[in-house]
């Protein structure tokens, strides 16, 4: 809560330092701060760099000097200019700055730039880029091309918006990929671009493995693991020692096995079902990674650098080294692995009257994929055994069970399929499809559910502190912007005081998979980003108030930490193995590093549409409006999980006007309409940075 009387002392010491920065516990003793007032003391400094009282980098604070233009610090974003535009923004902590393409220097994508707001219209803002403060990369990835005796690095579709000169030109040729660091960051105002060298050649521009590779060098992400590390993975015990066995519980002879998808070389989870009497037992045994991975080991130190495993098309960047991640905790087949198991006993109406979690030993029985089981569940041919089939039919009523007691609570399911790629013999990509959200994958995601929601109920009560994966409530704001644009297109909104019960009516009062298409990607996107926190704010998505990840500990350094911290439950330490500060240092990195797996995935999927797509220039395909802006028309192509874009500006002999509210366009001559969800026809003209579209003239 802000406190004023806090506040005007704070402005008063920062004032008579205004040579010096502080730290928030620094500042605590200088206000003379008492422990319980601490909280305090956070929400107004915070509030007070919110409204430039006073000045906030990183985690210090100092005197901000009040000048005739605010002047402040932000992220360039230059997808604008990337894309033509005349214009580009600087993220700032409280608002966007709208920057003209004249007044940026020589900032590129990312750099932190100060800048000097200049004026106001409306609501938006207008600067100039005075300084670069830190560059966010100096080393690129992009391709060779010729002009006029001198070669450049040309960036295709990513968001650097210019070209860079190539200062030693004989190392590569015109349709390489390379990898190049700048030495000069040019000067705009002289029309001198940035200029630098190759460092190396990673090979031909548009072959997949180039491409990938491209993309990982161009993220910075580790393609190899040190030494050390190596020799330390190399040396773990491959056996099962007595020791190991030690207050762990035995079910090797219980029915287990996995089910994933069918290109998954890592096994970090498997379940059992057992129907006795009136009561169902549940078990999810998850790969007891901490057990051999250790806190002080050089192995946890890069799981830790690394934060996640990266999934790409044909290739995977693993967290832990391959020895450990496919082959000594991955739950194989017919091999004895060590688990951490959560048991969860259900009554005959599947209300759940028991759970508990514990280390064990295991056999997996059988490896299935998704796509095994929902054959099974189709009725189709089968090769799993009887008794495995029979144990996937009980889950499966359990799964359905689950899921409805889920839906009572107010969990939101969105349709959200997945690129699929399929590629020839030789690594070419041949098709695009999107994925199916089947009885399968509900079945597996319902009992991790469960494990995670459990794991976290018990930290929470066992622990001073541990990571819970939060998703905090939408704003009230930008949901009644889509409430009230449902409305527009007469889809009844029921609202209620839970919003969850409110999104969850509307989501599934619908079978119209076109709307479904549409509107799951809107109101999805007026959502936070789910993330791990220290701070348990719940999972809103979910409906659940403690939540973790718990189940997948071979790929996400949050859930390694917290299999170590039940580690400490069952073996009884009274020492905190991580400090407050640790696990929320880990959280932070955990939620950072997914934001970058995500961000390189879709930059690999982009390149993949587009070489896929430049096969198709000029055919015409079926597609349905998911989105219209003031200057353009989104369409998603019904045969393939493309978007492609219309600019309204050269639909020609005729003049739109956009209504916001509604995000339709019509004209004024011919009073033709485009709204969402309509279908339509159109042709690929040209793919560059985007795949461009035209109406099928009829």
């Amino acid at each position: 809560m802000y406190n004023n009387k806090i506040a005007e002392k704070i402005k008063k010491i920062l004032k008579e330092n205004k040579d010096k920065t502080f730290k928030i516990r620094e500042i605590a003793q200088l206000v003379h701060s008492k422990k319980h007032e601490y909280k305090s003391l956070n929400d107004t400094l915070r509030e007070m760099a919110r409204k430039k009282i006073i000045k906030r980098i990183d985690k210090r604070f100092s005197y901000l000097e009040k000048t005739n233009f605010e002047s402040l610090e932000g992220k360039f974003d230059a997808t604008p200019l990337a894309r033509n535009f005349s214009f580009a923004f600087v993220i700032t902590e409280s608002f966007d700055v709208f920057i003209d393409a004249e007044d940026t220097l020589n900032a590129y994508h990312n750099d932190i730039v100060l800048i000097e707001i200049k004026y106001r219209k409306g609501k938006r803002r207008y600067g100039i880029i005075k300084k670069i403060l830190k560059r966010y990369r100096t080393k690129f990835v992009g391709n060779v091309i010729s002009y006029k005796n001198n070669f450049f690095i040309s960036f295709g579709p990513s968001k650097i918006h210019t070209d860079f000169l190539i200062l030693n030109k004989d190392i590569a040729k015109a349709g390489d990929k390379v990898e190049f660091e700048i030495s000069n960051w040019g000067n705009k105002d002289l029309g001198k671009l940035p200029a630098g060298n190759i460092i190396s050649v990673l090979g031909k521009a548009g072959e997949p493995e180039v491409e990938v590779l491209g993309v990982i060098k161009q993220f910075n992400l580790p393609l190899e693991f040190h030494e050390k590390v190596i020799k330390e993975s190399v040396a773990l015990p491959h056996f099962i020692s007595d020791i190991d066995l030690k207050n762990r519980k035995d079910l090797r002879n219980l029915l287990t096995f996995t089910i994933d998808p069918a290109s998954a070389k890592d096994f970090d989870d498997a379940i059992s079902l057992v129907k006795k009497e009136n009561k169902l037992i549940l078990y999810v045994h998850i790969a007891d990674v901490a057990n051999y991975v250790k806190i002080d080991s050089e192995i946890f130190k890069e799981a830790c650098k690394r934060g996640n495993s990266f999934y790409f098309p044909k290739k995977v960047i693993p967290m832990l080294p391959e020895i450990i991640s496919n082959k000594l905790c991955s739950l194989r087949p017919l091999e004895e692995k060590l688990t951490q198991t959560v048991q969860i006993e259900f009554n005959q109406e599947y209300k759940i009257i028991s759970k508990k979690v514990y280390n064990s030993i295991i056999i997996s029985d059988l490896r299935l994929t998704y796509e095994e089981v929902d054959l099974l569940f189709d009725e189709q041919k089968s090769d799993i055994p009887l008794n495995i089939a029979t144990t996937l039919f009980e889950m499966r009523n359990l799964s359905k069970k689950l899921s409805l007691q889920r839906e009572k609570k107010g969990s939101l399911n969105f349709y959200l399929p997945e690129v699929q790629y399929e590629f020839d013999d030789v690594g070419h990509l041949q098709n695009l499809k999107r994925s199916k959200e089947t009885e399968s994958h509900s079945l597996i995601e319902n009992f991790m559910l469960l494990a995670n929601e459990y794991v976290a109920t018990l930290l929470s009560k066992k622990m001073t502190s541990t990571i819970f994966r939060v998703h905090n409530s939408p704003e009230e704001e930008e949901l009644d912007q889509i409430f009230k644009l449902l409305k527009t297109y007469n889809i009844e909104v029921n609202k209620m005081n839970n919003y969850q019960k409110t999104l969850q009516t509307i989501l599934s009062n619908t079978n119209d998979m076109n709307f479904h298409r549409v509107f799951d990607r809107i109101i999805l996107r007026s959502m936070k980003k789910a993330k791990y926190s220290t701070e348990n704010t719940g999972h809103f998505g979910l409906a659940i108030q403690n939540y973790t990840h718990f189940t997948s500990p071979i790929r996400r350094i949050c859930d390694l930490i917290v299999h170590h911290q039940l580690k400490s439950i069952y073996e009884k330490k009274n020492k905190t193995i991580f400090s407050f500060t640790e696990l929320r240092r880990y959280a932070g990195f955990g939620s950072m590093q997914e934001i970058l797996a995500d961000e390189a995935e879709r930059e690999i999927t982009k390149l993949f549409l587009l070489e896929f797509m430049k096969k198709k220039i000029g055919q015409v395909f079926t597609g349905l409006i998911t989105n219209i802006n003031n200057s353009t028309i989104f369409i998603e192509l019904d045969e393939y999980p493309v978007t492609g874009l219309i600019k309204i500006a050269n639909m020609q002999n005729d003049y739109f006007e956009y209504y916001q509210r509604e995000r339709k366009i019509i004209s004024n001559y011919s009073g033709k309409l485009f709204q969402l969800m309509d279908s339509v026809e159109v042709k690929v003209v040209r793919v560059e940075d985007d795949v461009f579209l035209e109406f099928e003239k009829k």
